[in-house]
């Protein structure tokens, strides 16, 4: 895991954007489809948790701590 989080070149967009995805699908335990389909609005960063509508068109409330956090913020 640790191997696979440090893989992304950050010194560019599109690594760091592949980093913050890895990181919230750690943190989180999100499908790769609720990720990437994942809107700006149902991330609530203040609070730490995201709104993720995933299979059966369920809705849920899944919390993430400070590390992606600290991804989504650069």
């Amino acid at each position: 895991v640790t191997r696979l989080l440090a893989a992304p070149d950050v010194k560019t967009p599109r690594g760091l954007r592949d980093r913050t995805m890895l990181e919230l699908m750690y943190a989180t335990g999100l499908r790769v489809t609720e990720l990437v389909s994942l809107p700006l609005d149902a991330v609530d960063r203040e609070r730490g948790f995201l709104l993720v509508r995933g299979k059966g068109n369920k809705e849920r409330v899944i919390p993430f701590g400070h590390v992606a956090d600290d991804a989504m913020r650069t």
